[in-house]
């Protein structure tokens, strides 16, 4: 720990061995907020993009979010037999099953989702660091953060607050084509600059 907190030190961004713990420990204390994520993986495309949710698994695994709920359609079943309960990697992984886009699909877990929690869309898989997402989340307090490499698709990687929940209507509803414009008229929702992100 010792090596590594003097690592940290570069007199600029982190200014001394003080510094360095209180920023491991303000780190800590961001990412232990999130305990849950919720992984969109419904369409007829989902399957081909098991290994990205894999890889996407491992990542959550390694930030400390254990209780993973994969939104699965109608090709679910493909999906539980390649991902299982995660139990492997130390996760809790449960699944719901949806036919109503991706707003539905949240929608139905509003009874699970009473903290703030990611939503990983993986029709956009994408490599991004959790903990300065988190950052960006808390220092300007939307309803949701999209961090996403396309603003036309805005698929990729939300932190969510559970009260952005009541803005999705009932029935089929995708969260990129009515949630997200309702969000954006309020100025509730603001997009991560995923292009200067550093792990």
């Amino acid at each position: 720990m010792a090596t590594k907190i003097d690592e940290m030190v570069d007199g600029v961004k982190v200014r001394n061995r003080s510094h360095a713990i209180e920023t491991l420990v303000t780190d800590s204390l961001d990412l232990s907020q999130i305990k849950q994520a919720v992984i969109l993986a419904g369409g007829q495309q989902a399957p081909k993009r098991i290994p990205g949710l894999q890889k996407m698994l491992s990542t959550l695994q390694q930030s400390g979010i254990f209780d993973i709920i994969i939104a699965v359609g109608y090709l679910g079943e493909k999906i539980r037999q390649e991902i299982g309960t995660g139990e492997e990697l130390g996760l809790k992984i449960t699944y719901s099953e949806s036919e109503l886009g991706t707003g539905g699909a949240l929608a139905q877990l509003k009874s699970k989702l009473k903290r703030t929690f990611l939503v990983v869309n993986i029709e956009r898989p994408v490599d991004i660091n959790l903990k300065n997402l988190l950052k960006f989340h808390r220092a300007h307090q939307p309803l949701i953060t999209i961090a996403t490499p396309s603003l036309r698709e805005l698929q990729g990687v939300y932190v969510v607050e559970p009260k952005l929940l009541a803005s999705i209507p009932s029935g089929f509803c995708m969260l990129e084509d009515t949630v997200f414009d309702e969000m954006t008229r309020q100025g509730k929702l603001l997009f991560y600059p995923i292009l200067t992100d550093h792990k």
